[in-house]
């Protein structure tokens, strides 16, 4: 057994190092007049133990390093402190709004395993596959442990980069009250309210803690922006600055597409794009279209309210036996407001011969060919004929924004229980189910695109398609009221669960002391069933997209894991599991491992290092996800290409220049599981009382990466004669058509690779200033190498060669007598943006995004990247201690009302959603009591 030196030995380093160091904040207790020691669970081990340092890096944030950051749920704390990539619920553009996503290291969020108190959540199904942090319970939040280690040989699948476990409070005994309000200084919007109440009893032998909690944030509109008020940035003479073009080509003003046969007879120079005259000429693009500034139509932050019910209850049934149970309920609202839809209609002609109402009679002899009355004869006659077709593209802003009510919910019921065998091992097992459910309901704004082309086209039209139609009169009101979609969306992911497992300390020692088993299995059993309404999923609704996929995967695995303590210096843990899935049509099967070791030459000095092995299974989505449509921004290389030849300029043709093409996507049920494989190797340092240092090296690599090739290297490659299969045009030989007959096919398959190595830094200092106590934490990463692929077709290559592969987040917390003031500062380097690698010629080079010069497929100057600016944000708080129970709390959040820098080209909002915020100074006032 441990010698009582050993235990003062592990508290005192637990006291030096402070949280950064070790994997949980917990209490260990020798039982008076013994020699026995209290064993505790440590993150990333299943085996309970006296030392409390492990070989793997966790970093630990209390609930009061929450507070002081100024965030308001788990999900904006995550994403700014804990982690990069993912997107949040301001993205309104995404299919999974309310939602928020989050990963480590760099890496996408479905590398990260999310936890809540240690079990997997149940995943949001709409627009992906994805854990939801915004579903998990910030009232009842105790502390969130981050481990920067790959754990498959312990957690299986998705603990590739990282693991994120939110861990509740326990044993709490009271009442406690919190409650905070703020709004935005500036515009006095985006404001927020959040209320709570937490309540702990024991009574005899059981323990139950209630946790409530709601939040409401208001809308916030672009227009209140700096950065994002309009979708065209201009220079001080009033011109567009490089980058700067963010305009929707389909707008009101819009304009119209002609097309027709040979037998029409209409001139080359009648045929093709045409802004109506309406629109001024500036607005008139290259292409003949006219651009819309779509930003006052949206909003930064969309109208939200929350709702967590949280309940965990403790019986002790005998000496024995504790019996265990945990229930959930969380609600998410979000009101998803986006532009008012877009599209294009036959108006006339056509193989249908749609006939000309008098709106396009007039337009056509008083706009198309205004002072042309003979070409306008003869178009006129072609579209009766058939042998023309005329499309209207524009803006639907007569209906209104496109408005759904999305509802996000989780539902989970978690019973467990713990055996002491006897003094030397015991058996735990739980048994659970969660859902999350994902509604979405249009409510106004989307349309049917036939109803609306009857509704605009043909000799009996009642609407206009020329000008914005008023919707709201007596005429029309039931008209347009007709035209709208009762769109939906319902997803559901289900959890099923069930684990047994028997710990404890085998009888016999090694020189540091008696070896750790821990042994078991699992099994889960995962659903998901997503569906759209009729008309979305066949593109019927104008701007929409939607999906239908559904699928069951299960899972079942055995595990076992060692504590080695080979000398009282020395610690090895071994680890292996084996996990084999099946999702009906394939299966399959991968077997993991990890090697630890800790060795401590002195009391404040411990050197770690790990290896191990990793795996992500396909998710449901990736296997099973149905068809779905949309936009993405491309040059279409095959027609910029004839467009060269025929004579015309690379940089300022209409066939050159990036593009919202079509795409298609679906799920692949051959896929296989990605593999990895993780080393660490770290130091853990305290060269003075009350400062701890941990730094530590960490490299992965991925294989077998699951993705779809990238929209503009298939079509690099169709240009070439490869990939053509990938590439469905149009009739009209586009990709971009109004009818949306063209698209590019994103296939999923197996078919990269990335390796990636970095440094985390973990820094904590308590100092004694003479007036009060200064504690000082640094957490920052830097990522030493990322080398990634687009596909097997294409080299690895560093991403980090741009810059910006560092962050750094700081937190100062002052205590003077009754208050304790907090600044936390989050830090983005700055770096270059170029448009892409040169995959035509399949090497590293970066391609800019200004001033790239070509001679046919060949790149001869790489042009200049977007140079993206630092981003410094800094929010300070105040608590202001009344009582030992009563608190009051004021502060302001981006402090320095920074914007996000310009972060993308030719794109509205011109910054990167996922990683900047865009809320202005925001001032909030609080307090928490406690009785």
């Amino acid at each position: 057994m441990f010698t009582n030196n050993k235990l003062s030995k592990a508290v005192s380093i637990a006291i030096a190092f402070g949280a950064s160091a070790l994997s949980s904040n917990v209490v260990m207790a020798q039982e008076e007049g013994a020699d026995k020691i209290e064993r505790v669970s440590v993150t990333g081990s299943r085996i309970k133990r006296t030392d409390l340092e492990t070989a793997s890096p966790v970093s630990v944030f209390d609930i009061k390093d929450i507070a002081n950051s100024g965030s308001v749920t788990v999900a904006e704390f995550l994403r700014t402190n804990a982690s990069t990539g993912g997107f949040n619920e301001s993205q309104g553009l995404n299919q999974a709004g309310g939602a928020s996503s989050v990963g480590v290291k760099g890496l996408s969020p479905e590398y990260t395993l999310i936890l809540l108190n240690g079990r997997r959540v149940p995943k949001n199904s709409a627009g992906g596959i994805f854990a939801d942090v915004n579903q998990l319970p910030m009232a009842a939040v105790e502390r969130i442990e981050v481990l920067g280690d790959g754990a498959s040989a312990v957690y299986g699948s998705d603990a590739v980069a990282g693991v994120i476990n939110v861990i509740t409070k326990k044993d709490f005994d009271g009442v406690q009250l919190t409650g905070r309000s703020g709004f935005g200084l500036e515009h006095k919007d985006g404001r927020e309210n959040t209320f709570s109440i937490v309540a702990g009893t024991q009574s005899g032998k059981t323990n139950i803690l209630f946790a409530a909690d709601y939040f409401s944030r208001e809308a916030t509109p672009f227009t209140n922006r700096e950065l994002g008020n309009t979708a065209v940035l201009r220079d001080s003479q009033g011109n567009v600055i490089p980058g700067g073009e963010g305009r929707s080509p389909s707008g009101t003003p819009g304009y119209t597409a002609l097309s027709a046969t040979a037998a029409a007879g209409l001139p080359a120079s009648a045929l093709g794009n045409k802004a109506w005259a309406d629109c001024p000429e500036e607005r008139v693009n290259s292409a003949g279209q006219c651009l819309y500034d779509i930003a006052p139509l949206y909003f930064s932050q969309p109208d939200s309210d929350r709702q967590t019910l949280f309940t965990q209850i403790q019986h002790q049934a005998t000496d024995d036996l504790s019996l265990n149970a945990q229930f959930r309920y969380n609600r998410a609202y979000t009101l998803n407001s986006n532009g008012a839809a877009p599209g294009g209609i036959i108006v006339a002609g056509g193989a249908n011969r749609v006939a000309l109402s008098p709106f396009v009679t007039d337009y056509l002899y008083n706009d198309r060919f205004a002072g042309n009355a003979a070409l306008a004869d003869q178009a006129v006659a072609a579209l009766n004929a058939g042998t023309a077709t005329l499309q209207v593209v524009r803006r639907y802003l007569d209906f209104g924004n496109r408005e759904k009510d999305i509802t996000n919910q989780t539902y989970e019921a978690i019973t467990g229980f713990n055996y002491q065998i006897n003094d030397d091992f015991e058996l735990t097992g739980d048994l659970g189910f969660s859902r999350l459910s994902n509604q979405q309901v249009g409510t106004k704004g989307n349309l049917i695109s036939s109803a609306t082309t009857a509704a605009f086209s043909g000799a009996n039209a009642r609407l206009n398609p020329f000008k914005l139609n008023d919707c709201s009169s007596d005429s029309l009101k039931a008209l347009c009221d007709s035209l709208n979609a009762a769109i939906h969306r319902t997803s559901n992911y289900e959890i099923g669960f069930g684990s047994l497992v028997m710990s404890g300390m085998l009888p016999f020692e090694l020189p540091g002391g008696a070896v750790g088993i821990a042994t078991g299995l699992d099994a889960r059993n995962e659903t998901y069933k997503d569906a759209s309404d009729p008309a979305t999923v066949r593109g019927e609704v104008l701007g929409g997209a939607g999906s239908i996929g559904g699928g069951s995967y299960s899972n079942e695995a055995a595990f076992v894991e060692l504590s080695l303590p080979v000398l009282d210096e020395v610690d090895v843990t071994l680890a292996g599991r084996h996990d084999k899935a099946d999702w009906d049509l394939s299966d399959d099967s991968q077997t993991t491992y990890s090697g630890k070791i800790t060795y401590r030459p002195t009391d404040i000095l411990m050197f770690r290092a790990s290896v191990g092995s990793g795996f992500k299974a396909p998710n449901l989505g990736n296997l099973f996800l149905g068809a779905s449509q949309g936009v993405t921004r491309a040059i279409d290389r095959k027609l910029c290409n004839e467009a060269i030849a025929a004579g015309g300029n690379p940089q300022t043709h209409p066939n050159c220049i990036q593009k919202e093409l079509g795409s298609r996507s679906g799920g692949n049920p051959e896929l296989t599981s990605e593999r990895s494989k993780s080393a660490t190797v770290g130091v853990v340092y305290e060269p003075i009382d009350n400062l701890s240092v941990t730094l530590d090296y960490w490299k992965l690599d991925i294989d077998n990466i699951v993705g779809s090739l990238a929209i503009q290297e298939i079509l690099n490659e169709e240009a070439e004669g490869r990939l053509t299969e990938l590439v469905v045009r149009a009739p009209d030989g586009t990709l971009n058509d109004p009818l949306r007959e063209g698209y590019v096919r994103t296939n999923l398959q197996n078919l990269n690779e990335r390796k990636t190595q970095g440094l985390l830094l973990d820094l904590t200092d308590t100092s004694d200033v003479g007036f009060g106590t200064l504690k000082t934490t640094l957490k920052g990463e830097y990522t030493l190498k990322d080398m990634a692929q687009s596909s097997k077709t294409q080299p690895l290559c560093d991403i980090t060669d741009t810059g910006g592969n560092w962050n750094a987040n700081v937190q100062f917390t002052l205590d003077v007598d009754k208050v304790s003031t907090a600044l936390a500062i989050r830090h983005i380097p700055g770096y270059d943006l170029y448009q892409s690698r040169n995959s035509a010629a399949k090497t590293c080079e970066n391609v800019g995004h200004f001033g790239v010069v070509r001679q046919g497929t060949t790149i001869t100057d790489f042009g200049k990247p977007l140079s993206v600016a630092s981003y410094t944000e800094m929010n300070l708080s105040s608590t202001y201690n009344w009582t030992t129970d009563t608190s009051f709390n004021v502060g302001l959040r981006n402090l320095f009302d920074r914007n996000p820098p310009v972060s993308q080209v030719d794109a509205w909002p011109f910054y990167n959603q996922q990683v900047y915020p865009n809320m202005g100074r925001h001032l909030y006032f609080g307090f928490d009591t406690k009785f």
